[in-house]
């Protein structure tokens, strides 16, 4: 009898040690694992949502249309819209108005050679690209573009494009 408390303690004891090293430890383990792996989704699914606003910003108001100077007007030299032109710039016009973000008109026409009759006109290539930006300009304003969203931009720094005539949407 006097054993026996003895032995009922190191019974229960052993009970308790192989509750605690076959059950709980493992279900512990468990618990930390799918806790880190739930911290490690939500921080991935924070990150998805960082990467699909910037995404979301970018594309709602930041996009571009471009055009060679002979796909607008009559020739390569011509200060006439032509039909397709007109037509073309007619179809962008909602879509440039669906946000109230500035549109800037960006001409590059600094490589251009002009002919003898454009060289008394125009003093320089970028007077030539100015004043087609000016005639898609004065076209969208006819069109019913509001005047105070419209700029006129000329982008000297990208040396490959020639002759082209961008229309495009600003983040402000």
């Amino acid at each position: 009898m006097k054993y026996l408390f003895l032995i009922l303690f190191l019974i229960t004891l052993g009970g308790f040690f192989l509750f605690y090293n076959f059950k709980y430890l493992p279900l512990e383990e468990k618990i930390i694992k799918i806790s880190d792996e739930n911290l490690l989704w939500q921080k991935e699914v924070v990150e998805l949502r960082q990467k699909l606003s910037e995404y979301e910003n970018k594309n709602k108001g930041n996009f571009t249309y471009t055009f060679e100077f002979k796909e607008l007007f009559l020739n390569e030299y011509s200060d006439t819209l032509n039909p397709v032109g007109e037509a073309r710039l007619k179809s962008i016009i909602p879509s440039l108005k669906e946000d109230n973000n500035k549109v800037a008109i960006i001409f590059y026409g600094e490589d251009l050679e002009l002919p003898t009759n454009l060289k008394k006109k125009f003093s320089t290539p970028y007077h030539f690209g100015l004043d087609r930006a000016l005639i898609v300009f004065n076209y969208l304003i006819k069109m019913g573009f509001p005047k105070e969203r419209l700029l006129i931009v000329n982008d000297c720094e990208k040396k490959n494009k020639k002759n082209v005539l961008e229309i495009q949407v600003l983040n402000y």
